[in-house]
């Protein structure tokens, strides 16, 4: 379809159009005009002049018909208006045809546009494909950002574990873990960023009714078109434990970190520390351990609750070099002069906000 307002310039484009081979189904000298043709003759493509008379220009008629009937537009201009080309890029359009036109300038621009637009269609189409089949599988399936974050789950992932995507998307999967397999997640996620593929990662998951699922986690990473992480997709072949394995169920939030942007499970003995090492929060079951409060320990730094002065340096550089921590022996002061052996494993926070970079470490006794 050809929409021009100026009549000769409209009759030599459809002269020139089908010398070419194409079929010019319907003309039109306005926007509205446009569209209303569009509804009725489903066009392959419109040839748009920009600067049209009426309610609409060529620019709002290209975006109202894009969105409605998904027809590609190549804008017929010969303005070259900073302000009007910009507003012409928002609607996408799919080539520009600049009076006065050749005819293999308009050939070669129509071609581009059809097949622009038919690879694009095949994109959506495939797309569409996957999701349904990524939705409806047999086999529960989850998608993890770099965090750990949830960003989907499909229908079989649900009905396992008996969570909806509005109660878990977003939130840090750890939190749904049994705590004996939270330490493990910590010390192999770390790793998914860099391993193309996970086979076989064993972990109990606590369902929202309480039962507990031992799932074996296989997985690869989608990167983006710059080869970096974008998100790990999981597989999750499962077999039901007997409820009651689990004192603690999952979901739970820590305590005066609930605002903090972190993904911490709310039980078990968790600190968030910056980059350079200053306590920033702690869960009460870390009061408990280190017999103190959270008040007196934040604003400290980790090398004040470390026994001996290397441990500190050495946990943040394994945190700052690989991105995570995995289980190590460190000798803890406590609350009277004394110390404790624990184990601490962790990991460093990649999402947004002012949390960024910050670590989350998992502190328990031996």
């Amino acid at each position: 379809m050809v929409v021009e307002d100026e009549l000769i310039v409209a009759e030599d484009l459809t002269h020139w159009l089908q010398s070419l081979g194409y079929v010019v189904g319907a003309r039109a000298a306005a926007g509205r005009e446009a569209v209303q043709r569009c509804e009725a003759i489903r066009p392959d493509l419109v040839l748009m002049d920009i600067l049209l008379p009426g309610e609409i220009d060529g620019i709002g008629a290209a975006e109202e018909i894009r969105r409605r009937f998904d027809i590609p537009v190549v804008y017929i201009t010969a303005s070259s208006d900073e302000a009007t080309l910009t507003r012409a890029k928002v609607t996408e359009p799919f080539g520009y045809i600049l009076k006065p036109f050749d005819e293999r300038g308009l050939y070669s621009t129509i071609e581009m546009a059809l097949y622009k637009h038919q690879s694009e269609k095949r994109i959506r189409e495939s797309e569409e494909r996957f999701r349904l089949l990524y939705e409806n599988a047999p086999v529960a399936f989850q998608s993890l950002d770099a965090d750990g974050h949830l960003l989907q789950v499909n229908k079989a992932w649900q009905e396992l574990f008996g969570y909806t995507p509005e109660e878990v998307n977003g939130r840090w999967f750890g939190e749904f873990l049994a705590p004996s397999s939270v330490e493990r997640f910590i010390a192999n996620f770390a790793q998914f960023r860099y391993t193309p593929v996970t086979d076989n990662l064993t972990l109990d998951v606590v369902r929202r009714d309480g039962n507990v699922v031992t799932a074996a986690l296989k997985g690869s990473i989608a990167v983006d078109q710059r080869g970096m992480f974008e998100m790990t997709q999981c597989v999750m072949g499962s077999r039901m434990r007997p409820a009651g394995d689990v004192p603690v169920l999952a979901g739970a939030r820590a305590e005066g970190l609930q605002d903090a942007g972190v993904p911490l499970p709310g039980r078990g003995p968790w600190m968030l520390i910056s980059p350079d090492g200053a306590i920033l929060g702690i869960t009460p079951a870390v009061e408990l351990l280190l017999g103190t409060t959270a008040d007196r320990l934040c604003g400290t730094l980790l090398h004040d609750v470390c026994a001996l002065p290397s441990e500190a340096p050495e946990i943040l550089g394994l945190l700052a070099s690989a991105g995570m921590l995995e289980p190590r022996p460190v000798s803890m002061k406590v609350s009277g002069g004394g110390t404790i052996e624990t184990i601490i494993t962790g990991f460093v926070f990649h999402g947004q906000g002012g949390m960024t970079g910050s670590c989350c470490l998992h502190i328990r006794k031996p």
